[in-house]
C-alpha cells in the first residue's frame, strides 16, 4: 500500500520507513510536482491539535491531485522540559531553529532538575478514516551535546530505562536507530496508529 508521509524532515521520514515498510508500506515523501506542499501550521495547545489540522490539510491536497484513495501520514512531536512549565512543547520545532541545542542548553544551566519528555502525535488516513495515536517518552536532558545519529532535540536527551532496555545513559544521537525505537516517542504513536488500522482492517 502507498503511504505519503507529509514531512520535511529526512529523519522522521527514516523512522516511519523502519516501522511501515516490513508490514507491506511503501512509505514516500508527499510531495506535489517535486515539492513539499505548503499547510498552515496552526498556533495549538497541544500536539493533537496540530496533527489534526495537517492530516485535514493534508487529505483536501491528496484529493486535489485525485490520490485520495492512498494513505497519508502525518505526525507532530514536541520537547517537554518539565522544569520550564512544558516549554518548548509545540514549539518545539521554532525554539530549535532560532538557538538550537547549545541554546536550550544553556537555558537549563541554572535548573534544579533535569528531567523532560519527547511527545507525538500522530495521523493516518488509509484512504476511508483517520487513524490516530500517541506516544511519551520520559528520560531527561544531558549537560553536552552527544553523538551525531538521530535529529532535533536527540543529542542533548537520555531516556529513563523502564523497560530494562539499557541506553547506559547514552543520548538518542549516541545509538543506533533500531535501540531510539525500543523508546521512542514517535515509535509508540505509529505502533498506536499501526493498532487501529490493523484493528479496522481485520
Amino acid at each position: 500500500m502507498q503511504l505519503w508521509f507529509m514531512t520535511g524532515n529526512k529523519g522522521k521520514l527514516l523512522e516511519a520507513k523502519h516501522a511501515f515498510s516490513p508490514l507491506g508500506f511503501n512509505v514516500e515523501q508527499f510531495v506535489i510536482n517535486g515539492t513539499i506542499p505548503e499547510i498552515i501550521e496552526p498556533q495549538c495547545d497541544t500536539l493533537e491539535e496540530v496533527a489534526d489540522a495537517k492530516i485535514t490539510q493534508g487529505i483536501e491536497l491528496l484529493k486535489s491531485i485525485g490520490k485520495e484513495s492512498d494513505a497519508l501520514l502525518v505526525e507532530d512531536s514536541g520537547f517537554f522540559i518539565d522544569a520550564l512549565g512544558g516549554f518548548p512543547g509545540v514549539y518545539s520545532a521554532y525554539v530549535l531553529e532560532k538557538i538550537g541545542c547549545e541554546g536550550v542548553l544553556k537555558l537549563i544551566n541554572s535548573l534544579e532538575s533535569l528531567n523532560a519528555s519527547f511527545r507525538a502525535s500522530a495521523c493516518l488516513w488509509d484512504g476511508n478514516i483517520i487513524h490516530r495515536g500517541s506516544g511519551i517518552c520520559p528520560g531527561k536532558l544531558v549537560d553536552s551535546i552527544r553523538g551525531v545519529n538521530g535529529f532535533g532535540y536527540d543529542p542533548i536527551f537520555t531516556p529513563f530505562d523502564y523497560l530494562n532496555n539499557s541506553i547506559n545513559g547514552l543520548t538518542f544521537g549516541e545509538v543506533e536507530i533500531g535501540i531510539k525505537e525500543n523508546f521512542s516517542h514517535r515509535k509508540k504513536a505509529l505502533d498506536e496508529v499501526l493498532l487501529s488500522l490493523n484493528n479496522t482492517t481485520n
